[in-house]
């Protein structure tokens, strides 16, 4: 698969990434494969630090350390699975509604909205007004078949003090049953530090 690699400056770009190509299908709504391979360069280039406490049935782990680009491209593929939203199964699938006001902050909210059923539910941008820099996404990947069941919660978190778009955080949570299994609920968070001295 081509991994486009272009500079991330505004979420006005982000927002109206689409119709981006690559050797399976037109990007038709937002291009999720490229802003994670653009995260995990810049995550690189920061020499970030990942803060990482996981939680399977209860019992947590904690860990830190600096990825290397394939530990941190690992980390971060469970979002490109939003992608799927660009597939043409789903064209025109989704509803778009722009400007909501978040009622628990000064940002605004682009929504893409399943109008049959799909995997992604939904999927939520949340911007600065007055920049257009995007601040987090959030979302729903559910998955359903013969053999499990899953649900995934995801959040995304961004922060632009450095003077690029950079994931700031992430989150995970949600269950997941596969046949003649128990249900397994899971939660993880993940933040990003400078590593540099």
């Amino acid at each position: 698969m081509i991994r486009i690699l272009f500079l991330i400056g505004t979420c006005a770009f982000l927002l109206t990434a689409c119709n981006r190509t690559n050797q399976q299908y037109d990007k038709a709504y937002f291009d999720f494969d490229s802003l994670i391979t653009v995260q995990v360069d810049e995550l690189l280039k920061a020499q970030s630090r990942l803060s990482k406490k996981t939680v399977i049935n209860g019992k947590e782990d904690d860990s830190s350390f600096v990825p290397d680009s394939l530990k941190l491209a690992n980390e971060l593929d469970v979002f490109r699975q939003l992608d799927l939203i660009n597939k043409p199964l789903y064209r025109n699938a989704y509803e778009i509604t722009d400007g909501e006001k978040d009622t628990r902050s000064n940002l605004l909210i682009r929504s893409y909205t399943a109008k049959t059923l799909s995997p992604v539910p939904f999927i939520k941008f949340y911007y600065q007004p007055s920049s257009g820099e995007l601040k987090k996404i959030i979302s729903v990947y559910h998955e359903e078949n013969a053999l499990f069941d899953t649900r995934r919660n995801l959040l995304l978190e961004f922060d632009d003090s450095s003077g690029s778009l950079l994931m700031s955080s992430y989150e995970l949570s949600g269950t997941q049953k596969m046949i003649l299994n128990d249900t397994v609920n899971f939660s993880v968070r993940v933040s990003f530090s400078s590593a540099k001295h």
